[in-house]
């Protein structure tokens, strides 16, 4: 059988640790189907051994269960109260630490970027397509 991958990242931020045969494997049904399913993706790291510590999965879901308990916590308006920094939680109206507060404002103005990036794109490529169709019904 092969050998097991620990879930774990290597190199930059986001980029889990993959045997190469399972990256190029997804790669591949993504480049043949321009899409994949997270099962797909699944199956493929399943067959490559690819797997986690079964305490650090547990660990890793009761903080995500956390995150979502805290992501819940809304003012009136129903903006969020508390928010993290680093692996605290703070409440923003009582956060006397600027510091902290200019690096959450900053993640935040960054995650926005970055989702502004991806919706030009997607809109960019809806765009493409809405003159296609146009041209196919001019032509049709």
């Amino acid at each position: 059988m092969s050998k097991e991958y620990p879930a774990r990242a290597a190199g930059p931020p986001g980029r889990p640790a993959l045997p190469p045969e399972a990256e190029a494997e997804i790669m591949e049904r993504l480049s043949a189907n321009m899409k994949i399913s997270s099962e797909e993706i699944a199956a493929i790291l399943a067959k490559h051994g690819v797997s986690g510590d079964v305490e650090a999965l547990q660990n890793t879901y009761r903080k995500r269960v956390g995150q979502r308990l805290m992501a819940s916590i809304r003012d009136e308006n129903g903006r969020r109260e508390v928010l993290a920094h680093g692996s605290e939680y703070v409440v923003v109206e009582c956060c006397n630490d600027q510091q902290a507060l200019k690096i959450i404002h900053r993640r935040i103005n960054g995650q926005i970027s970055g989702l502004n990036t991806s919706a030009d794109k997607v809109q960019g490529r809806i765009s493409v397509l809405g003159r296609f169709l146009a041209r196919f019904r001019k032509a049709g």
